[in-house]
């Protein structure tokens, strides 16, 4: 009886820390005036990345996994010169500090790096009652609703550390999966590694530390408009 719980016990304790590997795939809407027909349909539609979570139950650490190529499109233009669309994967990480719910971003802006200090999000999820299998893991589905955009988190509580992908995370298990606005954005976990990462989740320190209302306002000021959450950067190039 003693050893049984010994064993469950030690079982817990490795639950609780790893590493997930997410696909995630984003759909993209690309549009130029004038654009030719051609050319539009050169375009990627979507964005296929890798994503990795180291998790415990005091911190987690969301960061690029394997590198994708970098995704471009050329077109010869009048003139002699060419159009280079190019989709890159910025070096973005975000530190989720599970025991003081604060959180600290690696935002790549403008070829610019920031530090974006922060409180937790604490998102009103809704538990459904649906249940499936996930990696071969029961999991539970909650839902997140924000004026249209219905987010939908499939969250492990076999796993119970209330982290997951990117700012998703408050549910009582480890999310492996999120559907945003029926599909135009999916992470969803390919392996769940369980194992000491303590020495992999570290805090970002690369950029000019900011609070989330500087940054935005820099944002702002840059674009002119909010930036969307998370997502590829678009470079465009004209060469002569």
């Amino acid at each position: 009886m003693i050893i049984s719980a010994l064993i469950c016990l030690a079982g817990l304790a490795s639950a609780q820390t790893g590493t997930v590997v997410y696909n995630e795939t984003m759909k993209l809407e690309i549009h130029f005036e004038g654009m030719d027909p051609a050319m539009a349909d050169m375009i990627p539609k979507e964005r296929k990345s890798v994503k990795m979570l180291h998790y415990s139950p005091d911190a987690s650490l969301y960061l690029n996994g394997k590198q994708s190529d970098d995704e471009a499109v050329t077109e010869e233009m009048a003139g002699g010169g060419t159009m280079v669309i190019q989709m890159q994967e910025p070096d973005e990480q975000l530190y989720l500090d599970l025991k003081n719910q604060k959180v600290i971003e690696q935002r790549d802006f403008m070829s610019r790096m920031f530090l974006i200090v922060s409180e937790a999000d604490t998102l009103p999820w809704k538990l459904t009652g649906n249940r499936r299998e996930i990696l071969g893991t029961p999991c539970f589905e909650a839902v997140y609703q924000k004026d249209t955009v219905k987010t939908i988190a499939w969250f492990a509580p076999s796993i119970p550390v209330p982290a997951g992908p990117g700012r998703y995370n408050g549910l009582p298990g480890l999310i492996l999966e999120v559907n945003v606005d029926e599909g135009k954005r999916i992470l969803s976990a390919v392996s769940v590694t369980p194992g000491e990462v303590a020495s992999l989740i570290t805090r970002p320190s690369k950029g000019k530390k900011v609070t989330r209302e500087e940054f935005e306002e820099i944002v702002k000021e840059k674009t002119g408009e909010m930036q969307g959450e998370g997502g590829a950067t678009m470079m465009i190039r004209i060469r002569q």
